[in-house]
């Protein structure tokens, strides 16, 4: 019983980060998944949300449905991801506006690190890690060539649903950024009202979005994991390392930088304190680390 409670705070803890994170364009929550040792259980757990866990749920066999999903895990980490976008959209937002070179060097110094510790860091360099670093290169060559502050001229609802179809793809790959790909959609800004006011009808299209994606991309993911480990370990170490420059993007193959007059102590404070709860993180047994 100790053990199931302290599973499932650390769980929680692993959703308030991931929630956290996902909310900054630029940043991925796969990639939070993959640094605190849940994405291969999370990836597991979701695509086991099929005909057999429906067949479950219709015939009154509750108990065997959340077992066989491990639903218990994913309810937790949602609800921990969920708390964390509600209570620290406001701050995030500020952030943003007022101080976007210290959340750069945070999550710049929190990806750089976390690429020498594992289950990021890479032990060896063969032809199956090359292909991988191929794909990553290929994928972030086509992001990072749009512009990073794309608005929509229309928005309406099936586009909110086919951008949150498209987003959450981007969400469970490590590196790459649900919300910035929002952003390229012009959908980002929105989400962030949408959150701080409660327009929950843009919410619940968008999930219903996002939730269609994931149950549809997971399954060939999970197939992917299985058959081609090696070579998404490569895949997804080069989106984590080539995903950073996407964090100072600015316009079309540009880069943003601090304004001279500011200095460079927010962009240096926030790699270091990044880096630092990278080092902090790798001392915390999380549930999923051989869970």
């Amino acid at each position: 019983m100790k053990n199931f409670v302290k599973n499932r705070i650390d769980t929680f803890i692993s959703g308030l980060i991931i929630g956290a994170v996902e909310i900054i364009p630029g940043v991925s929550g796969g990639t939070m998944a993959l640094i605190l040792g849940i994405y291969e259980k999370l990836i597991v757990s979701i695509s086991k949300i099929d005909l057999i866990f429906l067949k479950n749920l219709v015939t009154g066999k509750f108990k065997q449905a959340l077992i066989y999903s491990d639903f218990d895990f994913l309810l937790t980490l949602v609800l921990g991801m969920s708390i964390a976008v509600f209570s620290l959209a406001s701050l995030i937002d500020y952030l943003m506006e007022y101080h976007p070179f210290l959340l750069k060097g945070f999550f710049t110094g929190l990806l750089l690190c976390s690429l020498f510790f594992k289950p990021l860091k890479l032990e060896s360099f063969n032809f199956k890690i090359l292909v991988g670093s191929f794909f990553a290169v290929l994928i972030f060559s086509l992001v990072f060539s749009f512009p990073s502050h794309a608005v929509a001229k229309e928005i309406n609802l099936i586009y909110v649903f086919f951008g949150g179809f498209i987003a959450v793809c981007a969400f469970i790959l490590p590196g790459i950024s649900g919300s910035f790909l929002l952003l390229l959609l012009g959908l980002y800004e929105r989400l962030i009202s949408s959150i701080i006011e409660l327009d929950f009808v843009f919410l619940v299209t968008l999930f219903l979005g996002c939730l269609s994606g994931l149950l549809l991309f997971i399954r060939f993911l999970k197939k992917a994991y299985d058959k081609f480990r090696e070579t998404l370990t490569g895949f997804f170490y080069f989106l984590v390392l080539l995903s950073i420059p996407l964090i100072w993007k600015d316009g079309i193959w540009s880069i943003s930088y601090p304004d001279p007059s500011v200095g460079n102590f927010e962009p240096v404070a926030g790699l270091f304190v990044g880096s630092m709860l990278i080092f902090l993180l790798q001392n915390i047994s999380f549930n999923a680390r051989g869970t």
